[in-house]
């Protein structure tokens, strides 16, 4: 299995402690790099220091019965009755049509379940507006949808809004973005940082280049500006 973790200590050692027991296996069977550490400056006691790491287990073999559990727990999927699907969907398009509605303009749309993740398909022939600049409006829409529809229902769903395919498409040109960073930066042998980007955004680079064996790639920032650093491996 192998999954990789992230996790943040105090510093780097609490960080590797907290991964193992997470990971339930010992502190040398942790492989680890650090994405985020918090400067060492003369200032730096005005403010808590912090150390923010990825992990992943050396050897599976070295891991106990409660890993396997724990894994199990965290994979585990939200099942959706037909009647929590009948009152998502009634969530779902009241806040739609109201919203819609005071756009004044001409939206059909379709609600897909897959377990507890929810797609809303839009489409219209200004559906394009719904996107806004690098899809900052349809972002801002999925926010305020997941947060309206989860208020409501005792069940957690993970819902996501897409319209004129423009998430995969997205996703593409993240891709090759990727991918084009991190040949610049084996060439110029110099980090690179890309612009601020949402988290599920920032996700597509890290797997993209996470197999990747020149270049490593780590997040830094605070929300709403968090970026990605393309950087050489050492």
């Amino acid at each position: 299995m192998n999954n990789e973790i992230e996790i943040k200590g105090k510093d780097i050692e609490d960080a590797i402690k907290k991964a193992a027991e997470q990971l339930n296996t010992t502190k040398d069977n942790i492989e680890y790099k650090v994405i985020e550490e918090s400067n060492k400056t003369l200032f730096s006691i005005l403010a808590p220091k912090y150390a923010i790491i990825s992990a992943k287990v050396i050897d599976e073999n070295k891991c106990n019965v409660k890993r396997q559990t724990t894994e199990i727990k965290e994979r585990e999927i939200v099942e959706l009755t037909q009647e929590d699907k009948d009152i998502i969907t009634v969530k779902i398009n009241n806040f739609l049509n109201e919203f819609l509605g005071a756009m004044e303009l001409q939206f059909t749309y379709n609600i897909e379940f897959d377990n507890d993740n929810v797609k809303i398909l839009i489409n219209g022939d200004n559906s394009g507006i719904l996107i806004g600049y690098r899809g900052e409006i349809l972002d801002a829409l999925q926010t305020i949808i997941n947060l309206s529809v989860n208020k409501q229902i005792e069940k957690h769903v993970r819902i996501q809004i897409d319209t004129e395919g423009y998430r995969e498409k997205r996703k593409k040109t993240l891709e090759s973005l990727a991918h084009r960073i991190a040949d610049n930066v084996v060439k110029s042998r110099k980090d690179i940082t890309l612009e601020p980007m949402v988290a599920y955004e920032r996700k597509i680079i890290h797997s993209t280049l996470q197999n990747n064996s020149k270049v490593e790639t780590r997040s830094i920032g605070e929300e709403p500006y968090r970026k990605v650093v393309i950087a050489l491996k050492k």
